[in-house]
């Protein structure tokens, strides 16, 4: 299930964000519940996309150490094999597509906090439903983005702790 997931995140992220953020926004309007007041949502809107931008930012710094580092090593095909961890890692084809999961998230942050700092500026003060539809729908993908990198990670460090049982 996971790997389908990875195959195309970004498109996942979408469809399962936009869903979740369409069907509470639905609710609440259909339902008469209570919308949190325009300040609220302008300063969730606010936060969202400052947080959005300093995990990009972190994810950006991650990325440029993976690939700084990467290229700190000589190419071990031609050797009788990875010397280290590190190497065995920049061996495998799971290198390029943590390359590719950590470069989409940074996308997808910025297009939250983009989005965001746009929306705060051009939507009119009667379209509350929007701001708190864009709330939800930008939780839900800082959550799945975060959730992403986490994986990636997580499969990293068992990468190796394989390869040092070895």
């Amino acid at each position: 299930m996971i790997d389908f997931y990875f195959r195309r995140p970004l498109l996942w992220d979408f469809i399962l964000t936009s869903f979740l953020s369409g069907f509470l926004t639905y609710i609440f309007c259909h339902n008469n519940l209570p919308m949190p007041d325009r300040d609220k949502l302008n300063s969730i809107v606010s936060d969202l996309s400052t947080i959005s931008l300093t995990l990009a930012g972190f994810v950006l710094t991650l990325l440029t150490v993976l690939i700084s580092y990467k290229s700190s090593f000589e190419d071990s095909k031609g050797t009788d094999g990875p010397k280290n961890t590190f190497q065995y890692f920049f061996a495998t084809s799971f290198y390029f597509q943590t390359v590719r999961h950590l470069k989409e998230a940074i996308l997808s942050l910025t297009i939250i906090a983009l989005l965001g700092y746009v929306l705060k500026l051009t939507i009119p003060d009667v379209k509350n439903f929007i701001l708190f539809g864009f709330d939800i729908y930008g939780v839900a993908t800082v959550l799945f983005t975060l959730w992403r990198c986490l994986t990636i990670l997580s499969k990293i460090i068992k990468l190796q702790q394989d390869y040092q049982r070895k």
